[in-house]
């Protein structure tokens, strides 16, 4: 599994690419803590390319999401493939985290919630 760090205004886009497993989980947590220590408090990660995520995976989702809400930051996923948002709907991550069809969606959203801000 691959995972790159992109910097969008303020949020940090963690993609993955491939299947996050046991032994890939600790990549994904590596990333975004990385994001965290650095101050970011906006976290959109991006699935488009997961193939797969066990509860390893979702583990990290869920932890890194605790520490964000601790400083008032947020996180949400986009663009997961059936398989994925499958597993999300059997764990309940869907009533957790907020999930969006693409990543434009949610990067449109924000820039125009800031351009409507006093």
């Amino acid at each position: 599994m691959d995972v790159t760090v992109s910097e969008r205004g303020d949020t940090a886009i963690v993609s993955v690419d491939g299947r996050i497993d046991a032994e890939s989980a600790e990549r994904l947590d590596t990333a975004i803590s990385g994001v965290l220590a650095r101050g970011g408090r906006r976290v959109l990660v991006n699935l488009e390319k997961a193939a797969y995520i066990s509860s390893s995976g979702l583990r990290v989702l869920l932890a890194r999401l605790r520490d964000l809400r601790r400083t008032d930051g947020e996180m949400a996923l986009c663009s997961p493939g059936p398989d994925v948002y499958r597993v999300f709907l059997l764990a309940g991550v869907h009533e957790v985290f907020p999930i969006y069809a693409g990543i434009d969606e949610i990067l449109a959203g924000t820039e125009a919630e800031r351009r409507e801000s006093p």
